[in-house]
């Protein structure tokens, strides 16, 4: 969905961990912070109100949040009303009961409740001049419109404790971390010394080539295979509006598990559900599919992690995020059934409704994909590009960093980039899938008004900040009008099984915005683990050495697909090889594997703990990387 302005308003994270919280003396009234600005980046005074009955002068362009609990003295459907000027958001418990975040806004809402019952409460206004004004209004059958009375709020010390505000996107000085990726030698200082171990080490880029003659980079692209069931979700018969999903294998049933982003009864361009669906082998999956209950209203999404049968909080062992009021928002569940949202409010905010959330196991953290459209330094006119943030409690957020953004004249008409998803980790290396939208280009055979191409390519990341990507397509809609995929091929999940990858994409037939409720369907590709770019090398061969490094392991396998032979010299400081350690010493590597075992005549083992090189020299073949263990 296209949003050409960034919302003013940013949600406050509660300053809450994610532990259990300790019982705490309850206190009359609601507690307030006030800030110099629209957007709750500049607290200035702090308070306590008896009640939301709010008249201000001689400030312009401040914002006052409210916090506490309401208890309502009657069951059943209350009717909730604010007067200001501005804007207001209001939530009660979970739900959004006021979303008027703009002087035109609403300023009216209903809710059903139980008497009696204390929920959390969170108002959220701001003002730009003039007279500030904000009260806060109720009533119900039987009982006439009046202010909400101070005998139905309270709040405790949690509530009057600072808080941390969250951040938003994009403010015009987000760090910029993204590059394409250009054919060249990588420079290494000799201060720092490359470490080799247990891998997988992959050619994805040039950081492990120090040279190279007669090879060749590949894309190594997945293909289309007619024997699976594509699409194996679908719009029709599965509510299938998305292209966004997640696939998980239980670590303790061995069962897949998806979630994915279905639309209602009543279908609504700006309201979507979470699908659920169980496999026995990831292709073909048990029908019908299940809804889950909301957690909260949902826009777009449904991006889930599973943190481990040994997570230290067990009731919260599932992580959900998705985008709505303006930002993203954060479940979580025990069994990924049953959902609670870790806070009312967005956790971050960003002006497009597209995220992802991925845990970068090395780094210990949450890492959040958002979507923006903005201008920029590097391309014309407002565009689609992705920013990452990263947090250790899914409350508290980094200043997010620009890692997918187009540059004019490299990139072609108007790209944007709708996401990156589809996370996995090889070896030092993270690998994504960026959503590449090209909505000035129609595909062909589609019907008069359609328009948008999507597909996908590569991008990775050695250090989870900085990542390159491919400009050359990984995978592209089917060439086929008619075809089910024809316009779009977003891949959204990756999934190791065995010795294969499962990738499951988004498909749509006609285009971007055409019939986003039959034609918006889910497929599935598979192809050997770890074969996303090839070095190539013809009949005449070829060599590539790898920078100088200490070798943590002792047995060396490559993932190659050799037709001619491929062998694998060992050389010291001199760049000679070391005794023993000759191409003409190692058995030569024949054949199609993802770990051929290297061997050289009369050395079992590789001289682990020294600095040395890898040469491989092969023929008529597709070298991918190579492991030690």
């Amino acid at each position: 969905m296209r949003r050409r302005s960034l919302m003013p308003g940013l949600g406050l994270a509660l300053g809450l961990g994610l532990g259990t919280v300790r019982a705490e003396t309850i206190r009359p009234g609601l507690a307030w912070v006030r800030y110099h600005d629209t957007a709750f980046q500049r607290p200035a005074l702090t308070g306590t109100d008896p009640l939301v009955n709010l008249a201000l002068t001689g400030y312009n362009d401040c914002s006052q949040v409210w916090r506490g609990r309401i208890r309502f003295p009657v069951a059943g459907s209350v009717t909730l009303a604010l007067e200001a000027q501005q804007g207001v958001r209001l939530y009660i418990g979970d739900q959004l009961v006021i979303d008027g975040w703009s002087p035109e806004g609403a300023r009216g809402g209903s809710c059903n409740v139980r008497a009696r019952q204390a929920l959390p409460f969170r108002l959220e206004y701001y003002h730009l001049g003039g007279e500030a004004y904000c009260r806060l209004y109720w009533q119900w059958e039987g009982h006439a419109r009046e202010l909400v009375p101070p005998s139905a709020f309270s709040h405790t010390e949690t509530d009057t404790s600072p808080l941390t505000t969250s951040i938003s996107a994009p403010t015009g000085d987000e760090p910029m971390c993204s590059s394409i990726y250009k054919p060249r030698t990588p420079a290494r200082t000799g201060s720092v010394r490359l470490r080799l171990g247990p891998g997988p080490h992959l050619f994805v880029d040039d950081a492990l080539i120090a040279e190279s003659t007669g090879v060749t980079r590949r894309v190594n692209c997945p293909q289309r295979d007619p024997a699976l069931p594509n699409p194996i979700v679908t719009g029709k018969g599965d509510r299938c509006f998305q292209p966004y999903m997640t696939v998980l294998r239980d670590p303790e049933t061995g069962r897949f598990r998806l979630w994915y982003g279905i639309y209602g009864p009543n279908p609504d361009a700006v309201t979507s559900h979470v699908g659920y669906m169980e496999s026995d082998d990831g292709i073909h999956w048990e029908r019908p599919f299940r809804q889950l209950a909301d957690p909260g209203a949902i826009q777009f999404g449904v991006s889930v992690v599973d943190d481990g049968p040994d997570t230290p909080d067990p009731a919260r062992r599932y992580k959900l995020a998705w985008w709505k009021d303006g930002g993203l928002k954060i479940a979580t569940s025990r069994d990924g059934l049953e959902w609670r949202a870790l806070v009312p409010q967005p956790v971050l905010l960003h002006n497009h409704d597209i995220n992802n959330l991925w845990w970068d196991a090395p780094r210990g953290r949450y890492v959040a994909t958002i979507s923006v459209y903005t201008t920029g330094p590097t391309w014309t006119g407002d565009r689609r590009v992705t920013l990452h943030s990263s947090s250790t409690d899914l409350l508290h957020w980094e200043k997010p960093w620009y890692v997918l953004t187009p540059v004019d004249g490299d990139d072609q008409g108007e790209t944007q980039f709708y996401a990156m998803c589809g996370y996995i980790q090889r070896g030092d290396l993270w690998l994504g899938m960026v959503k590449v939208l090209r909505d000035d280009l129609v595909a062909e055979g589609t019907p008069e008004g359609s328009y948008g191409i999507g597909y996908t390519t590569l991008a990775w990341s050695r250090d989870g900040r900085h990542w390159v990507r491919d400009q050359e397509p990984f995978f592209e809609p089917d060439p086929t009008p008619g075809a089910w995929d024809h316009a779009h091929a977003w891949i959204d999940c990756q999934l190791p099984v065995g010795d294969e990858v499962y990738l499951y994409y988004g498909g749509y037939r006609n285009g971007h915005k055409v019939n986003r409720y039959e034609e918006r369907q889910i497929g599935l590709l598979r192809m050997p683990r770890d074969r996303y770019v090839a070095r190539a090398a013809g009949a005449e061969g070829g060599t590539l050495r790898t920078p100088p490094a200490v070798l943590e392991g002792s047995r060396l396998t490559v993932n190659a697909d050799v037709r001619g032979e491929l062998r694998v010299a060992v050389l010291g400081p001199s760049g000679e090889p070391l005794p023993g350690f000759r191409f003409a010493d190692c058995h030569p590597v024949h054949g199609d594997s993802l770990a051929h075992r290297v061997r050289w005549e009369g050395l079992p083992t590789l001289p682990r703990g020294q600095e040395v090189q890898l040469e491989f020299q092969w023929r008529d073949g597709e070298l991918f990387g190579f492991d030690l263990q």
